[in-house]
């Protein structure tokens, strides 16, 4: 069973958390622990996802965005979480990543998970 953790963010937390956990059934992956960090401002993007050297993943997200802007980016960082656990992607993934963070939002929303 999948471990997720939010930290910040508050009421994103709650959709933060809905979001991984319908992209870890979507997906059909199982990833031991996946680490959420919702922040103000991080770098120059935004949203981030880097797989530990204990493989579990830690995603950091951008707070400062519209509703579907935020939802989008944590689908596109589970997207790489999905690459990691499959360990099939072309290129860094991002081509696959922008496709379907979009695509895979409105399907959240249709599906009433938030």
């Amino acid at each position: 069973m999948t471990y997720i953790s939010v930290n910040g963010g508050y009421e994103l937390g709650a959709v933060a958390e809905k979001v991984v956990q319908w992209c870890v059934d979507h997906f059909e992956i199982d990833p031991d622990r996946i680490d959420v960090s919702i922040q103000r401002k991080y770098k120059d993007c935004w949203g981030t996802c880097d797989e530990t050297s204990n493989g579990r993943y830690k995603i950091v997200v951008v707070a400062r965005q519209s509703i579907r802007d935020f939802v989008a980016t944590v689908v596109h960082e589970m997207v790489h979480v999905k690459q990691w656990e499959t360990g099939r992607w072309r290129g860094d993934g991002e081509r696959e990543a922008e496709r379907l963070q979009y695509k895979l939002t409105d399907k959240l929303w249709r599906e009433d998970v938030l």
